[in-house]
Protein backbone atom coordinates (compact mmCIF):
# COMPACT_ATOMS: atom_id res chain seq x y z
CA UNK A 1 0.00 0.00 0.00
CA UNK A 2 1.17 3.34 -1.02
CA UNK A 3 -0.73 6.55 -0.24
CA UNK A 4 -0.75 10.14 -2.02
CA UNK A 5 -1.86 13.42 0.19
CA UNK A 6 -3.01 16.10 -2.23
CA UNK A 7 -1.67 19.06 -0.98
CA UNK A 8 -2.95 21.42 -3.56
CA UNK A 9 -5.72 23.33 -2.62
CA UNK A 10 -5.73 27.32 -1.92
CA UNK A 11 -7.70 27.33 0.98
CA UNK A 12 -9.66 30.72 -0.19
CA UNK A 13 -12.49 30.02 2.40
CA UNK A 14 -9.84 30.72 5.58
CA UNK A 15 -8.82 34.13 4.14
CA UNK A 16 -7.32 36.73 5.40
CA UNK A 17 -5.36 33.62 7.06
CA UNK A 18 -5.12 31.30 4.43
CA UNK A 19 -3.14 33.10 1.46
CA UNK A 20 -1.66 32.05 -2.08
CA UNK A 21 1.73 32.16 -0.33
CA UNK A 22 0.73 29.99 2.38
CA UNK A 23 -2.31 27.66 1.89
CA UNK A 24 -4.36 26.14 4.45
CA UNK A 25 -2.99 23.49 4.44
CA UNK A 26 0.60 24.18 5.63
CA UNK A 27 -0.90 26.44 8.49
CA UNK A 28 -1.18 25.41 11.97
CA UNK A 29 -4.63 25.88 12.30
CA UNK A 30 -5.80 22.91 14.98
CA UNK A 31 -2.26 22.70 16.99
CA UNK A 32 1.14 23.33 17.03
CA UNK A 33 1.47 21.36 13.39
CA UNK A 34 0.17 21.61 10.32
CA UNK A 35 -2.37 20.34 8.56
CA UNK A 36 -0.55 19.02 6.13
CA UNK A 37 1.65 17.28 8.60
CA UNK A 38 -1.12 16.29 11.18
CA UNK A 39 -2.47 14.61 7.72
CA UNK A 40 1.39 13.00 7.12
CA UNK A 41 1.42 11.87 10.73
CA UNK A 42 -1.95 10.15 11.43
CA UNK A 43 -0.93 7.83 8.46
CA UNK A 44 2.18 7.10 9.30
CA UNK A 45 1.96 4.42 12.10
CA UNK A 46 0.59 2.46 8.61
CA UNK A 47 2.87 3.30 6.29
CA UNK A 48 6.99 3.39 6.25
CA UNK A 49 8.27 7.15 5.09
CA UNK A 50 9.27 5.72 1.37
CA UNK A 51 5.56 4.61 0.47
CA UNK A 52 4.07 8.38 1.45
CA UNK A 53 3.89 10.91 -1.38
CA UNK A 54 2.34 14.40 -1.52
CA UNK A 55 1.50 16.20 -4.25
CA UNK A 56 1.36 19.83 -4.33
CA UNK A 57 1.66 22.95 -6.48
CA UNK A 58 5.23 23.22 -8.14
CA UNK A 59 5.59 26.54 -5.99
CA UNK A 60 4.49 25.07 -2.64
CA UNK A 61 7.35 22.26 -3.06
CA UNK A 62 9.79 24.10 -1.13
CA UNK A 63 7.90 24.74 2.31
CA UNK A 64 6.31 21.34 2.11
CA UNK A 65 9.74 19.47 2.00
CA UNK A 66 10.20 21.78 5.09
CA UNK A 67 7.69 20.81 6.81
CA UNK A 68 8.60 16.86 6.22
CA UNK A 69 11.64 16.27 6.53
CA UNK A 70 10.39 12.45 7.15
CA UNK A 71 9.89 12.17 3.84
CA UNK A 72 12.46 11.17 0.84
CA UNK A 73 12.48 14.62 -0.63
CA UNK A 74 11.77 13.13 -4.29
CA UNK A 75 8.30 12.07 -2.34
CA UNK A 76 7.21 15.70 -2.62
CA UNK A 77 5.70 16.42 -6.06
CA UNK A 78 5.27 19.52 -7.83
CA UNK A 79 2.21 19.48 -9.98
CA UNK A 80 3.17 21.85 -13.15
CA UNK A 81 -0.64 23.30 -13.29
CA UNK A 82 -3.62 22.90 -11.23
CA UNK A 83 -5.88 20.26 -12.76
CA UNK A 84 -8.19 19.39 -9.44
CA UNK A 85 -8.07 15.46 -7.77
CA UNK A 86 -8.65 13.43 -10.10
CA UNK A 87 -5.38 14.27 -12.48
CA UNK A 88 -3.30 14.94 -9.19
CA UNK A 89 -3.55 11.96 -8.03
CA UNK A 90 -3.42 9.87 -11.55
CA UNK A 91 0.27 12.27 -12.44
CA UNK A 92 1.06 11.60 -9.01
CA UNK A 93 0.61 7.79 -9.32
CA UNK A 94 2.83 7.79 -12.64
CA UNK A 95 5.32 9.52 -11.34
CA UNK A 96 5.80 7.46 -8.39
CA UNK A 97 5.50 4.07 -10.46
CA UNK A 98 4.45 1.71 -7.99
CA UNK A 99 2.84 -1.63 -8.74
CA UNK A 100 -0.04 -1.99 -10.68
CA UNK A 101 -1.82 -4.66 -7.75
CA UNK A 102 -1.00 -2.12 -4.81
CA UNK A 103 -3.67 -0.26 -2.78
CA UNK A 104 -3.47 3.08 -3.21
CA UNK A 105 -4.53 5.97 -0.38
CA UNK A 106 -5.61 9.14 -1.73
CA UNK A 107 -6.27 11.94 1.01
CA UNK A 108 -6.63 15.41 1.21
CA UNK A 109 -4.11 17.15 3.12
CA UNK A 110 -6.60 19.60 5.06
CA UNK A 111 -8.63 17.12 7.26
CA UNK A 112 -9.19 17.26 11.25
CA UNK A 113 -9.52 13.91 12.73
CA UNK A 114 -9.91 13.94 16.64
CA UNK A 115 -9.99 9.69 17.15
CA UNK A 116 -6.88 9.39 14.67
CA UNK A 117 -7.01 5.73 16.29
CA UNK A 118 -10.39 5.00 15.01
CA UNK A 119 -9.28 6.87 11.74
CA UNK A 120 -6.77 4.13 11.23
CA UNK A 121 -8.65 1.18 11.88
CA UNK A 122 -11.08 2.52 8.94
CA UNK A 123 -8.57 2.88 6.31
CA UNK A 124 -7.72 -0.94 7.58
CA UNK A 125 -11.17 -1.89 6.14
CA UNK A 126 -10.70 0.77 3.29
CA UNK A 127 -7.59 -1.40 2.21
CA UNK A 128 -9.54 -4.58 2.32
CA UNK A 129 -12.37 -3.45 -0.14
CA UNK A 130 -9.95 -2.32 -1.92
CA UNK A 131 -8.14 -5.57 -2.49
CA UNK A 132 -11.36 -7.04 -3.35
CA UNK A 133 -11.81 -4.92 -6.25
CA UNK A 134 -14.12 -1.75 -5.38
CA UNK A 135 -13.44 1.57 -5.53
CA UNK A 136 -14.08 2.77 -2.10
CA UNK A 137 -14.53 5.88 -0.43
CA UNK A 138 -15.10 6.89 3.05
CA UNK A 139 -18.38 8.25 4.53
CA UNK A 140 -18.64 10.62 7.55
CA UNK A 141 -22.08 10.00 9.92
CA UNK A 142 -24.21 13.39 9.92
CA UNK A 143 -24.55 15.44 13.14
CA UNK A 144 -26.34 17.75 11.53
CA UNK A 145 -28.16 19.03 7.94
CA UNK A 146 -24.94 20.60 6.16
CA UNK A 147 -24.53 22.04 3.05
CA UNK A 148 -21.21 22.17 2.14
CA UNK A 149 -20.53 18.85 2.43
CA UNK A 150 -21.64 15.78 -0.66
CA UNK A 151 -23.39 12.71 0.36
CA UNK A 152 -23.50 9.39 -0.33
CA UNK A 153 -26.96 7.21 -0.45
CA UNK A 154 -25.62 3.92 1.16
CA UNK A 155 -27.00 0.90 -0.38
CA UNK A 156 -26.37 -3.17 0.52
CA UNK A 157 -24.03 -4.31 3.03
CA UNK A 158 -20.76 -6.11 1.67
CA UNK A 159 -20.70 -8.60 4.50
CA UNK A 160 -23.54 -9.06 7.43
CA UNK A 161 -20.44 -8.34 9.93
CA UNK A 162 -18.84 -5.38 8.37
CA UNK A 163 -20.13 -2.02 7.87
CA UNK A 164 -18.84 -1.93 4.43
CA UNK A 165 -21.53 -1.43 2.09
CA UNK A 166 -22.01 -0.33 -1.67
CA UNK A 167 -22.54 2.96 -2.36
CA UNK A 168 -26.02 3.81 -4.37
CA UNK A 169 -24.99 7.37 -5.59
CA UNK A 170 -23.71 10.60 -4.41
CA UNK A 171 -25.03 13.79 -4.18
CA UNK A 172 -23.87 16.83 -4.74
CA UNK A 173 -23.40 19.70 -1.81
CA UNK A 174 -27.46 20.26 -1.69
CA UNK A 175 -29.71 23.33 -0.60
CA UNK A 176 -30.77 23.13 3.20
CA UNK A 177 -33.85 21.46 2.70
CA UNK A 178 -32.85 18.42 0.67
CA UNK A 179 -29.95 18.48 3.61
CA UNK A 180 -32.75 17.80 6.35
CA UNK A 181 -34.31 15.22 4.25
CA UNK A 182 -31.07 13.35 3.59
CA UNK A 183 -29.63 13.26 7.13
CA UNK A 184 -33.41 12.48 8.42
CA UNK A 185 -33.12 9.56 5.67
CA UNK A 186 -30.78 7.49 8.22
CA UNK A 187 -28.99 6.20 5.03
CA UNK A 188 -26.89 8.92 3.70
CA UNK A 189 -23.45 9.84 4.68
CA UNK A 190 -20.87 12.58 3.54
CA UNK A 191 -18.54 12.28 1.41
CA UNK A 192 -15.07 12.80 3.26
CA UNK A 193 -13.31 12.88 -0.33
CA UNK A 194 -10.87 10.11 1.22
CA UNK A 195 -10.21 7.32 -1.55
CA UNK A 196 -8.70 3.94 -1.68
CA UNK A 197 -8.37 1.48 -4.51
CA UNK A 198 -5.96 -1.09 -6.21
CA UNK A 199 -3.69 0.43 -8.57
CA UNK A 200 -5.02 -0.94 -11.84
CA UNK A 201 -8.57 -0.49 -10.33
CA UNK A 202 -8.43 3.45 -10.52
CA UNK A 203 -6.34 2.87 -14.01
CA UNK A 204 -9.47 1.02 -15.68
CA UNK A 205 -11.44 3.28 -14.28
CA UNK A 206 -9.93 5.99 -15.75
CA UNK A 207 -9.67 4.37 -19.08
CA UNK A 208 -13.57 3.80 -19.14
CA UNK A 209 -14.72 7.06 -17.32
CA UNK A 210 -12.19 9.69 -18.43
CA UNK A 211 -10.44 8.30 -21.35
CA UNK A 212 -8.75 11.48 -22.38
CA UNK A 213 -7.25 12.22 -18.61
CA UNK A 214 -6.09 8.05 -19.03
CA UNK A 215 -5.02 8.59 -22.49
CA UNK A 216 -2.88 12.08 -21.44
CA UNK A 217 -1.14 9.76 -18.40
CA UNK A 218 -0.11 7.36 -20.60
CA UNK A 219 1.98 9.66 -22.63
CA UNK A 220 3.29 10.60 -19.39
CA UNK A 221 4.61 7.53 -18.46
CA UNK A 222 6.37 7.45 -21.51
CA UNK A 223 8.15 10.63 -20.95
CA UNK A 224 12.61 10.06 -20.61
CA UNK A 225 12.68 11.96 -17.10
CA UNK A 226 15.38 14.37 -18.34
CA UNK A 227 15.82 17.82 -16.79
CA UNK A 228 12.79 20.12 -17.58
CA UNK A 229 10.50 16.79 -18.15
CA UNK A 230 7.87 18.17 -16.26
CA UNK A 231 7.37 20.94 -19.03
CA UNK A 232 6.21 18.39 -21.12
CA UNK A 233 3.75 17.03 -18.45
CA UNK A 234 2.39 20.12 -18.50
CA UNK A 235 1.88 20.74 -22.16
CA UNK A 236 0.37 17.18 -21.99
CA UNK A 237 -2.21 18.50 -18.88
CA UNK A 238 -2.80 21.54 -20.36
CA UNK A 239 -5.50 19.88 -22.51
CA UNK A 240 -6.91 17.80 -20.23
CA UNK A 241 -10.33 19.49 -18.57
CA UNK A 242 -9.98 19.43 -14.62
CA UNK A 243 -11.76 16.92 -13.39
CA UNK A 244 -12.48 15.45 -9.83
CA UNK A 245 -12.61 12.32 -8.49
CA UNK A 246 -15.92 12.68 -6.69
CA UNK A 247 -17.57 13.67 -10.23
CA UNK A 248 -15.38 12.35 -12.86
CA UNK A 249 -14.56 8.53 -11.29
CA UNK A 250 -16.77 8.45 -8.25
CA UNK A 251 -20.12 9.17 -9.36
CA UNK A 252 -20.10 6.80 -12.90
CA UNK A 253 -18.66 4.13 -10.88
CA UNK A 254 -21.16 4.22 -8.04
CA UNK A 255 -23.69 4.09 -11.03
CA UNK A 256 -22.16 0.44 -11.91
CA UNK A 257 -21.86 -1.04 -8.55
CA UNK A 258 -18.12 -0.60 -8.37
CA UNK A 259 -18.28 2.02 -5.48
CA UNK A 260 -18.22 0.70 -1.89
CA UNK A 261 -18.35 3.61 1.40
CA UNK A 262 -16.61 2.82 4.77
CA UNK A 263 -18.21 4.55 7.74
CA UNK A 264 -16.11 6.88 9.65
CA UNK A 265 -17.31 8.15 13.32
CA UNK A 266 -13.84 9.52 14.23
CA UNK A 267 -14.50 13.41 15.17
CA UNK A 268 -14.00 14.34 11.28
CA UNK A 269 -13.72 17.75 9.65
CA UNK A 270 -12.52 19.05 6.59
CA UNK A 271 -11.38 22.33 7.85
CA UNK A 272 -12.97 24.00 4.85
CA UNK A 273 -14.41 27.27 5.88
CA UNK A 274 -13.93 29.27 9.46
CA UNK A 275 -17.21 27.88 10.23
CA UNK A 276 -16.18 24.15 10.18
CA UNK A 277 -12.72 24.90 11.62
CA UNK A 278 -14.70 26.40 14.88
CA UNK A 279 -16.50 23.49 14.49
CA UNK A 280 -13.62 20.98 15.13
CA UNK A 281 -12.19 23.23 17.87
CA UNK A 282 -15.15 23.23 20.08
CA UNK A 283 -15.14 19.58 19.82
CA UNK A 284 -11.78 19.12 20.59
CA UNK A 285 -11.70 21.50 23.41
CA UNK A 286 -15.70 21.77 24.67
CA UNK A 287 -15.70 25.14 24.88
CA UNK A 288 -17.65 27.17 22.47
CA UNK A 289 -14.91 29.96 22.53
CA UNK A 290 -12.26 29.09 20.37
CA UNK A 291 -9.44 31.71 20.80
CA UNK A 292 -5.73 32.62 20.02
CA UNK A 293 -3.28 35.29 20.16
CA UNK A 294 -4.40 38.33 22.32
CA UNK A 295 -7.52 38.05 23.29
CA UNK A 296 -10.05 39.00 26.30
CA UNK A 297 -13.88 37.90 26.47
CA UNK A 298 -16.78 39.37 28.53
CA UNK A 299 -20.20 36.71 28.11
CA UNK A 300 -19.28 35.40 24.32
CA UNK A 301 -20.41 32.10 23.22
CA UNK A 302 -19.88 30.03 20.12
CA UNK A 303 -17.06 32.45 18.62
CA UNK A 304 -13.72 32.21 16.75
CA UNK A 305 -11.11 34.88 17.12
CA UNK A 306 -7.85 34.29 15.47
CA UNK A 307 -5.66 37.60 17.06
CA UNK A 308 -2.27 39.06 16.88
CA UNK A 309 -0.15 40.87 18.58
CA UNK A 310 -2.74 43.47 18.97
CA UNK A 311 -5.49 43.09 21.63
CA UNK A 312 -8.81 41.88 20.76
CA UNK A 313 -11.91 42.52 22.88
CA UNK A 314 -15.24 40.57 22.46
CA UNK A 315 -18.37 41.47 24.83
CA UNK A 316 -21.63 39.45 24.24
CA UNK A 317 -21.09 38.19 20.98
CA UNK A 318 -22.70 34.90 19.28
CA UNK A 319 -21.68 32.74 16.17
CA UNK A 320 -19.24 35.18 15.44
CA UNK A 321 -16.08 34.61 13.46
CA UNK A 322 -13.34 36.83 13.91
CA UNK A 323 -9.91 36.95 11.83
CA UNK A 324 -7.27 39.56 12.92
CA UNK A 325 -4.02 39.83 10.60
CA UNK A 326 -1.58 42.51 10.42
CA UNK A 327 -2.69 43.75 7.07
CA UNK A 328 -6.55 42.35 7.04
CA UNK A 329 -9.47 42.11 9.48
CA UNK A 330 -12.25 39.39 8.70
CA UNK A 331 -15.53 39.75 10.91
CA UNK A 332 -18.33 37.39 10.02
CA UNK A 333 -21.32 35.89 11.24
CA UNK A 334 -20.51 32.13 11.55
CA UNK A 335 -23.41 31.32 9.38
CA UNK A 336 -21.92 33.02 6.57
CA UNK A 337 -18.44 31.97 6.35
CA UNK A 338 -18.66 30.21 2.94
CA UNK A 339 -19.32 33.50 1.54
CA UNK A 340 -15.77 34.59 1.87
CA UNK A 341 -14.30 32.86 -1.38
CA UNK A 342 -16.76 35.20 -3.69
CA UNK A 343 -15.77 38.07 -1.62
CA UNK A 344 -12.43 37.36 -3.05
CA UNK A 345 -12.72 38.78 -6.21
CA UNK A 346 -13.89 41.90 -4.80
CA UNK A 347 -11.08 42.21 -2.36
CA UNK A 348 -8.43 42.43 -5.72
CA UNK A 349 -10.76 44.34 -7.23
CA UNK A 350 -11.13 47.42 -4.75
CA UNK A 351 -8.01 46.87 -2.45
CA UNK A 352 -5.37 44.88 -4.82
CA UNK A 353 -3.90 41.32 -5.78
CA UNK A 354 -1.32 41.99 -2.43
CA UNK A 355 -4.84 40.66 0.01
CA UNK A 356 -4.80 37.66 -1.59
Amino acid sequence: MFAVVMAGGSGTRLWPLSRRRTPKQLLPLTGDTSLLQQTVARIAPLLPPRDIYVITGAGYVRQTVEQLPQLPEENVLGEPLARSTAVAVGLASVIARRDPDEVCLALPADHFVADEEAFRTALQETMRAAERGYLVVLGIPPTHPATGYGYIKVGARLHPDLPTATVERFIEKPDADTARTLVESGDHLWNAGIFAWREYTFRQALERFQPELSAALDRVAALHRVPGWMNQVREILEKVPAVTIDVGIAEPAAAEGRMAVVPLDAGWSDIGSWSSLLEALTTRTGSTLVASGRHLDRGSERILVHAGERLVVTVGLSDVIIVDTPDALLVCARDRAEEIKPVLDEIAEKAGERYL
